[in-house]
């Protein structure tokens, strides 16, 4: 049964790359439906298309080949031109929307990005930051969840991603110039707060996505340095940190794919996944 206040929906960004924003999304859209028993909507506001093609697995391919809607057409507002039509054809929730996995009454469904996605948006004399939260408000207030993958720039996308969100989750690795992508995050929703008084959106916290394989020293002390800037960072900007760390382990690229024949440590994934959504009351 959907939320009866709409779905919460969850900015996952750092602006600095390469901290596992996709594969985080990726795994908390499983958990939610499996685990949690929710309805959920992943969107990818990443040009990469790293969530896209983690979710839809081999289906992305004819997702592009065979040129079906994405979030380019979202924010374009219409479909164009066809073999099959006349001329461009609106949207709808349901021809923009992929459907991955159905488990009973609820399913986990995404909205796929394409790699020309920032050059859309670009080569467009205005684009509309609200597009997306419009969209979102007409078409998906029966979801339980909504996770937003966003690219680790300052962009129009970050813009639309804020205007759709109510939470935001930093992931982070404990590595050198861990935190080089804090201040500006926090400048950036500074920015949105001031600009947009009656929308509020705070950051649910940061999670520690552990980078170093285990050798017998959870990391040295390079760990135990970047896991002090991060505190202190954190401390400064009023964010919390999540308790459960998600642990290294070579399973997670696997399942990521879908390959569950070897996961190790991704299975310890869940805890953190129930620490996040119990406190966002999921």
């Amino acid at each position: 049964m959907a939320r009866k206040d709409g779905p919460i929906t969850v900015c996952v960004i750092n602006l600095k790359g390469g901290v596992g924003k996709s594969t985080i999304a990726t795994l908390l859209c499983r958990e939610a439906l499996i685990n949690r028993k929710k309805d959920v909507l992943a969107i990818d506001l990443d040009p990469q298309a790293n969530l896209s093609q983690a979710l839809m697995h081999y289906s992305y391919n004819q997702f592009l080949s065979e040129q079906w809607p994405s979030v380019v057409e979202l924010f374009n507002g219409y479909q164009p031109p066809s073999a099959s039509t006349g001329g461009p054809t609106g949207l709808t929730n349901n021809s923009v929307v992929q459907t991955i996995t159905t488990i009973g009454d609820n399913t986990l469904q995404i909205i796929p990005s394409r790699f020309d996605f920032s050059d859309n948006l670009i080569d467009s004399a205005r684009p509309d930051p609200r597009v997306l939260a419009r969209f979102l408000a007409k078409n998906f207030k029966k979801k339980d969840l909504i996770i937003i993958d966003c690219a680790p720039t300052e962009s129009i996308l970050t813009r639309a991603a804020y205007h759709a969100s109510r939470l935001v989750l930093i992931p982070v690795k404990p590595e050198y110039f861990a935190t080089i992508g804090f201040p500006l995050l926090q400048e950036s929703l500074t920015s949105f707060r001031k600009q947009n008084r009656g929308h509020r959106i705070d950051v649910s916290g940061i999670v520690i996505n552990n980078a170093f394989y285990d050798g017998g020293n959870n990391g040295g002390p390079e760990k135990k340095r970047a896991l002090g800037d991060i505190e202190s960072e954190a401390l400064i900007n009023g964010w919390r940190i999540f308790n459960n760390e998600i642990p290294f382990s070579r399973g997670f690229p696997k399942i990521t794919r879908g390959d569950h024949s070897y996961t190790g440590n991704a299975v310890m994934f869940r805890y953190f996944a129930n620490e996040f959504f119990d406190q966002i009351g999921l």
